[in-house]
């Protein structure tokens, strides 16, 4: 966890990220509050002030832990890359057809048990009505379904077993998504953009 937050350059929420990139095998991972707790004891020992003076001290003053953005170091000659990009893009914005050639698409984990992706399942209602879900923690097993919509064509759906990793995405997008893009014809295909919407899996290096 330690090594995840010097990773991440303290920011706590990447640092639970990498954590659980780099240990795909666990069952459970520590949540994001823990690695705000060893970093305020990181900041304890430094000074040498207890941990509880430390919190007590950031809480009193307004202090949220707030993260810099990390950019990329620009060259001379990146700018000019950018601007030609930029002159790119707004001709393929003008083009009306253009998101017809975007594959939208998205992930969502079921389980045995019932439990939906608590961030995407909401109940609107006027008043709050109190819903409750029962959950079976015994024999449990998850599966991650995956679809996409591009212009006309819906893509799968199609199920990827277990935890969602990095490497098991790239074996997706290698060996699985070209056999469901099958029924696409050729000239549709190969003006396609693919766009993902930034899942810990989507961004390794893998």
């Amino acid at each position: 966890m330690v090594y995840a937050i010097g990773e991440a350059h303290g920011n706590c929420l990447l640092a639970s990220r990498i954590y659980q990139a780099n240990n795909p095998d666990l069952q459970r991972y520590p949540l994001t509050k823990c690695f705000v707790k060893l970093k305020e004891r990181e900041i304890s020992d430094e000074i040498s002030i207890s941990k509880s003076v430390v919190h007590r001290t950031l809480k009193k003053n307004h202090f949220h832990p707030y993260h810099p953005e990390h950019h990329q170091f620009l060259t001379e000659q990146d700018c000019q890359k950018r601007v030609q990009f930029c002159e790119w893009a707004t001709i393929k914005l003008q083009d009306e057809n253009f998101f017809s050639k975007v594959l939208f698409t998205d992930e969502s984990s079921f389980a045995n048990t019932g439990r939906e992706n608590r961030h995407k399942y909401h109940h609107y209602a006027d008043q709050n009505p109190r819903l409750m879900r029962e959950d079976d923690h015994q024999h449990r097993f998850k599966v991650n379904v995956w679809a996409g919509i591009c212009g006309e064509y819906v893509i799968g759906t199609h199920f990827l077993e277990g935890d969602l990793t990095g490497n098991g995405y790239l074996q997706f997008l290698q060996n699985d998504l070209p056999q469901l893009q099958g029924h696409i014809p050729p000239d549709d295909l190969n003006s396609q953009w693919f766009q993902h919407d930034g899942a810990p899996a989507h961004s390794t290096l893998a």
